[in-house]
């Protein structure tokens, strides 16, 4: 690649043709572009002027796509479909993972409200800057604030801590998915069960203890001390299923991971309802989209299962 990948992302709406053109006077070095469309665009309605609306979006959107083939910019059209938020934050960390040194800037002048609020939700998440034309003709940048969570995943103990925290509130919903499935079923047989409500499955806390274990077999020292000649071999310890040993995690450094996680806003903290000595923890939602937009499947074959499961 000869210069910096700039991806240009765009809402989908009627007068995007126009728009596009007009972008390229505020950014000429656009490498690629997506365009994002409601997936109730693709449905016919039988309001005629619903119907109307619709047909020329897809119109717009095809005008877009032979701009980009005249400029031989590659092109890519995304169908969100609801909830646009999770479908958005979805496709924007499989875009960062795609393209991780890239430039993102976002058109939002077209496309529905949830369509626009989900992707200026998350373009401070790639650095993005945000263009919107309000009510005038031309274009605005629009202020966002500066974030700085990729330098804190990229230490890939952070990275795993957080994977754990997810992996342990998925398995959670998943049983308790399961629980109310169990619970139908014994209902129609004449049971009757009481099942934990699935929306419990936000409040998951996981001891620190366990996150200290969890994390001990996968923990990369970040500066590794080199032995002196002088020094006596190690003994090799052998550990069961095949797991090296940790390099020696010690408690303080585990408390300096999580202090900045916490200090971040991506997880928090408060002390155990079983003991008052015991602190637990639980991811935040910036957490689970720091995680998604940012971590690396190649960490661990956990972080890489979570990734692909968003």
């Amino acid at each position: 690649m000869d210069r910096r990948e700039h991806v240009h992302i765009i809402s989908a709406g009627e007068k995007i043709p126009i728009a596009y053109p007009a972008m390229f006077r505020e950014l000429p070095g656009i490498t690629r572009t997506i365009v994002f469309t409601d997936s109730i665009v693709h449905e016919s309605s039988p309001d005629p002027v619903t119907d109307k609306h619709r047909f020329a979006v897809r119109n717009a959107v095809a005008t877009v796509q032979q701009i980009s083939a005249s400029l031989a910019i590659p092109f890519l059209q995304v169908t969100i479909y609801p909830p646009a938020y999770t479908s958005v934050r979805s496709a924007l960390a499989q875009c960062r993972r795609d393209y991780p040194d890239a430039r993102f800037t976002f058109d939002l002048s077209g496309g529905s409200k949830e369509l626009c609020l989900a992707l200026f939700s998350f373009a401070p998440w790639l650095g993005g800057e945000v263009f919107s034309s309000f009510d005038e003709k031309t274009a605005r940048r629009v202020p966002l604030p500066d974030r700085t969570i990729r330098s804190v995943l990229a230490n890939t103990n952070h990275q795993m801590i957080l994977a754990i925290l997810l992996n342990r509130r998925d398995r959670k919903k998943g049983a308790e998915k399961g629980a109310v499935k169990g619970a139908d079923t014994g209902a129609a047989k004449g049971f009757v069960q009481t099942v934990p409500a699935v929306s419990a499955v936000s409040t998951v806390w996981v001891p620190r203890q366990y996150l200290y274990q969890q994390l001990w077999p996968f923990y990369v020292p970040s500066r590794t001390k080199k032995p002196k000649p002088s020094d006596p071999p190690k003994p090799v310890v052998q550990y069961r299923k095949g797991r090296k040993p940790a390099a020696e995690l010690s408690h303080a450094t585990f408390s300096t991971f999580i202090g900045t996680l916490r200090d971040a806003g991506l997880i928090e903290e408060e002390y155990s309802t079983e003991s008052r000595k015991e602190k637990t923890y639980r991811i935040t939602e910036a957490g689970e989209i720091a995680f998604r937009f940012f971590s690396d499947p190649a960490t661990s074959s956990l972080v890489k299962t979570i990734l692909e499961s968003s």
